[in-house]
């Protein structure tokens, strides 16, 4: 990126936390005393929400990029409780049906209820989580 939209980024983003932090947002309308009329002045409001909606896109993308992702196995025994309650809260694929017991049957952990009427249930199965960082638990 060019060293200007880098500087433009960076304005941004320190409008949006001074905006959060007066708590309030900070928008082009906010500019103009009002909502976008027609003529000029609803063109130019357009026009700002687009460089708007560009410094965010570019900022966000920055923020989640996939090389800032870890790829994590998940285990019964290792992984944090909150982290394996959001994999069976957000799961749509294979739901889990059967709550915690399930999941550590998937997990191959411990001595779930069940974990040994099919054989080795969790032994080839393999969970894994992308995980940001700055991720709490």
């Amino acid at each position: 990126p060019a060293a200007g939209s880098s500087a433009a980024t960076a304005a941004a983003a320190t409008a949006a936390a001074a905006a959060a932090e007066a708590g309030s947002v900070a928008s082009p309308l906010a500019a103009e005393g009002g909502e976008a009329g027609e003529g000029e002045r609803g063109e130019g409001l357009r026009e700002r929400w687009r460089a708007l909606d560009g410094s965010l896109r570019r900022l966000l993308s920055t923020w989640f990029d996939q090389g800032l992702l870890n790829l994590e196995p998940l285990s019964w025994e290792t992984s944090p409780a909150g982290l394996l309650g959001r994999v069976m809260q957000y799961e749509r694929v294979h739901p889990f049906t059967g709550g915690w017991p399930d999941l550590q049957r998937r997990l191959g952990g411990g001595d779930a209820d069940g974990a040994s009427e099919g054989g080795a249930a969790g032994r080839y199965n393999r969970m894994f989580a992308l995980t940001h960082p700055r991720m709490p638990g």
